[in-house]
C-alpha cells in the first residue's frame, strides 16, 4: 500500500475534530474516535517500517517548498509518539472520568490527538518553516493540557509558556537568517548555505536553534518549567510530556548536529577537545551537568511526580550526551536512550498516576504499604525503576552500556564519571519511590484501595513487555538506528538480535547471557529462600518499635525526609540556582507591572485622552519642525 505522508499528518488533527464533535453526541462515542483515531495513526506509521527514504511536496511559502519526508531515524521518533499517545489515551478513558465537565474532557481528548498530530509534523518535516509551524503547534496545544490541572498547573503553564515563547523567538530568527542567504528552508538547501558561510555565521545559526530546542529537551539550565509542568499536569498527560515532547528537543539537535551541519564542518569551523567540536563538547558537559544536578534534586523530592520530573531532566541528559558525542556508538546509543526512555519513564508516571487515582495523593510520606492492595501496578513500578537504573537485562542497561562505552572511547573520564554518577544516584531516588509508595506500613485510610480498572493497566502491560524486549533484544531497535544513521554519514556498527558480539574497551555485550544468568539466580535464590526460610507470616501491626507496641495509628516505617542528611550535604550546591534567577525576574516583573504600570493604565478614560493630546502634540511638532531638526 502506498501510504501517503500528508494522510498520516492529517489523520491525528481530523480525529481530534471528530473526537470532540463526538463528545457532543455521548461520551463514549468520544472516546471510541479518540482511541481508534490514534490507533489508525499508528497504524499508518507502521506501514513506513523500513523505509529508506520517502519524501512528499505538501505546499509552499515565501517561494520556499514545503516539505514532508521519512526516513529510518524519523520512523523511531514516530514510533515513540504514536505508540505512546495511544497508551496515554486510553489510559485516560478511566483516569478522567473524574472530570464532570464534558467540554473540558472533549477538549482534553482533541488536544492530545492535536499535540500528536503536531509532534508527527516536526518529524516529517523536511524544511524549517514546516517544523517551526508544527512546533508552535506543539507548544501551544501542550500548554492547554498542562493547565487541565487546576490553579498551581495554570502557574505552571505559564512558565512553560513563556519559556517555549524564548525558545521560538530564538527559533525564528535563526530562521530568519537562514532565509536571508539560502531564500529557502530546505533542508539540504540549508545545510548546502552553512557549509559556505562564515563560522561566525554558522556558529550563531546553532546556537539560536540550540537555544530553543534546550528548552524544549529541559536541558540545564533551560529545564525550569519541566518539574512543574509534569507534576502539575494531569497523570496521563506527564508521559506524554516525559516520554514523548521532551524527545522532540533531542531531534531538533539531532537534525542541527548532522543534518543541517555535518560533523565534519563543524570539525573545520571550531577547534576540537577530544576529537569532538567544542560547540559539541560544551554540549556534552552540559548534559553531564544536568545528569548529575537533576539526580541530586530527585532524591531530595517529596512527591511522587516531581521526583519523576527531575528524573526525566536526568535521563534526557544522556540522550543529548549521546548525541553530542559525534560518534557512531555514542550517537545510536543516545538515539537508543530516546526510544528506552520513552518507554521505561512513561510506564513509572502511569504507575505514579495509578497510585494516585486509588490514594488521591501524590506525596510519598502519606503513602505505603500498597503492595498487595496494588499487586500489578507495584510489578509495572519495580520494572520501570530497574530499567532507569540502568540494571540488566532491561532496556535501559543497553543504551546506557552504549554511551559509557562511546565516552570510554573517546578518553572522556570525567564525562564518564559523572554519568556513573547519575546512574548510582538514580538507585537512591527509585528505591524512595518504591519503598515510601508500596512497602512498609499501610495507612488505614488505604485499607480498601484495589488496584485500577483494565483500561489503566492494558498500557502499563505493553510498556512493561517493551521494557523487557527492547532489553533483552537490542537488536530490534538497532536495526532501525543503524540504517538511519548510515543515511547521514555514520560509520555502521556491528550488532546482532542480542546485542554487541564485537569486542570492545569494555568487551561484548551478549544481553541473552546476562538475562539467563540473572534468571537462574533468582530461581536458586527463590529455592533456597523456601527450603531454608524459618520465617512466619505476621501481621504489620505484630511488631515493636523502639521497645513500644506499633498500633494502627502509630506510623513505624520511616518516610518524611527519607534522604534528609544527604539533603544536607549537597545544598549548598544549589545556593546559586536557575529557578531562583528566574524567580527573581518573575517578582520583579510583577513589582514593576503593579507598581509602576498601574500608573500609565490607570482605568481612568480622562488620563487616557491625556494621554492621546500629548502624543498628538508631540506629534504635530515633529511634523512642523522636521525640517528644521532632521
Amino acid at each position: 500500500m502506498n501510504m501517503s505522508l500528508e494522510l498520516l499528518l492529517a489523520t491525528p488533527f481530523i480525529g481530534g475534530l471528530l473526537t470532540y464533535i463526538g463528545g457532543k453526541v455521548h461520551r463514549w462515542v468520544r472516546n471510541i474516535f479518540a482511541v481508534l483515531f490514534s490507533l489508525l495513526t499508528l497504524g499508518e506509521m507502521s506501514l513506513f517500517y523500513n523505509t529508506t527514504f520517502k519524501g512528499d511536496v505538501w505546499g509552499s511559502l515565501f517561494g520556499s517548498k514545503l516539505i514532508l519526508q521519512t526516513n529510518p531515524i524519523t520512523w523511531l521518533f514516530l514510533l515513540i509518539v504514536t505508540s505512546i499517545s495511544l497508551l496515554v489515551i486510553v489510559f485516560s478513558v478511566d483516569d478522567m472520568k473524574h472530570e464532570e465537565d464534558h467540554i473540558v474532557l472533549d477538549s482534553y481528548y482533541m488536544q492530545l490527538l492535536f499535540v500528536e498530530g503536531a509532534m508527527i509534523g516536526i518529524v516529517l518535516a523536511g524544511d524549517l518553516i514546516t517544523f517551526f509551524m508544527f512546533w508552535e503547534i506543539m507548544s501551544w496545544t501542550s500548554y492547554f493540557l498542562i493547565v487541565h490541572g487546576g490553579k498551581k498547573s495554570m502557574d505552571a503553564g505559564y512558565k512553560y509558556i513563556i519559556m517555549s515563547i524564548i525558545g521560538a523567538y530564538a527559533m525564528f530568527v535563526a530562521i530568519a537568517m537562514i532565509y536571508s542567504k539560502a531564500h529557502s528552508l530546505v533542508y539540504p538547501d540549508v545545510a548546502l548555505v552553512l557549509s559556505q558561510s562564515s563560522p561566525t555565521f554558522t556558529i550563531w545559526i546553532i546556537i539560536l536553534l540550540g537555544v530553543g530546542f534546550f528548552v524544549k529537551a529541559a536541558v540545564m539550565p533551560l529545564h525550569t518549567w519541566l518539574p512543574d509542568a509534569h507534576s502539575e499536569a494531569p497523570s496521563p498527560v506527564s508521559p506524554l510530556l516525559s516520554g514523548v515532547l521532551i524527545k522532540m528537543g533531542a531531534y531538533g539537535l539531532f537534525i542541527i548536529f548532522y543534518g543541517l551541519m555535518s560533523a565534519n564542518l563543524a570539525k573545520n569551523i571550531m577547534p576540537s577537545i577530544f576529537s569532538t567540536p567544542v560547540l559539541l563538547y560544551i554540549v556534552q558537559w552540559l548534559a553531564a551537568l544536568s545528569i548529575v544536578l537533576a539526580t541530586f534534586l530527585a532524591i531530595m523530592q517529596e512527591d511522587a511526580k516531581r521526583l519523576l520530573a527531575y528524573s526525566s531532566i536526568s535521563q534526557i541528559g544522556y540522550v543529548v550526551l549521546g548525541l553530542a558525542t559525534g560518534t557512531s556508538l555514542g550517537v545510536a546509543g543516545g538515539l537508543f536512550h530516546a526510544l528506552n526512555h520513552a518507554i521505561f519513564k512513561s510506564l513509572l508516571f502511569l504507575a505514579v498516576g495509578a497510585v494516585i487515582y486509588r490514594t488521591g495523593t501524590r506525596n510519598l510520606s502519606d503513602l505505603g504499604g500498597l503492595v498487595k492492595k496494588m499487586p500489578f501496578t507495584f510489578v509495572a513500578l519495580v520494572v520501570g525503576i530497574i530499567a532507569l537504573a540502568g540494571v540488566p537485562p532491561l532496556n535501559g542497561f543497553v543504551s546506557k552500556w552504549m554511551i559509557y562505552e562511546a565516552l570510554l572511547q573517546k578518553k572522556e573520564v570525567f564525562l564518564l564519571i559523572m554519568a556513573f554518577v547519575g546512574s548510582t544516584g538514580a538507585f537512591l531516588y527509585v528505591y524512595r519511590l518504591v519503598h515510601s509508595i508500596f512497602l512498609g506500613q499501610l495507612s488505614q485510610k488505604h485499607e480498601n484501595v484495589k488496584d485500577v480498572p483494565i483500561l489503566m493497566q492494558i498500557p502499563m502491560w505493553v510498556l512493561v513487555i517493551a521494557t523487557v524486549i527492547y532489553g533483552i533484544f537490542p537488536g530490534l531497535a538497532m536495526d532501525v538506528i543503524v540504517k538511519g544513521m548510515k543515511m547521514f554519514g555514520f560509520a555502521p556498527i556491528a550488532y546482532n538480535l542480542y546485542g554487541f558480539p564485537q569486542g570492545s574497551t569494555m568487551g561484548a555485550l551478549k544481553v541473552i547471557n546476562i538475562a539467563s544468568v540473572l534468571m537462574i539466580s533468582f530461581v536458586v535464590a527463590w529455592i533456597f529462600f523456601l527450603l531454608f526460610s524459618k520465617s512466619r507470616k505476621v501481621s504489620q501491626y505484630d511488631n515493636y518499635a523502639a521497645g513500644q507496641v506499633v498500633t494502627p495509628e502509630l506510623k513505624y516505617n520511616y518516610s518524611f525526609g527519607f534522604y534528609m542528611s544527604f539533603g544536607r550535604v549537597i545544598k549548598p550546591i544549589f545556593k546559586i540556582s536557575i529557578e531562583r534567577i528566574y524567580n527573581y525576574w518573575v517578582d520583579a516583573a510583577k513589582i514593576f507591572g503593579d507598581y509602576y504600570m498601574r500608573r500609565v493604565y490607570t482605568g481612568n478614560l480622562e488620563t487616557y485622552n491625556s494621554y492621546i493630546v500629548i502624543v498628538v502634540t508631540i506629534a504635530a511638532a515633529a511634523v512642523l519642525l522636521g525640517g528644521k531638526i532632521w
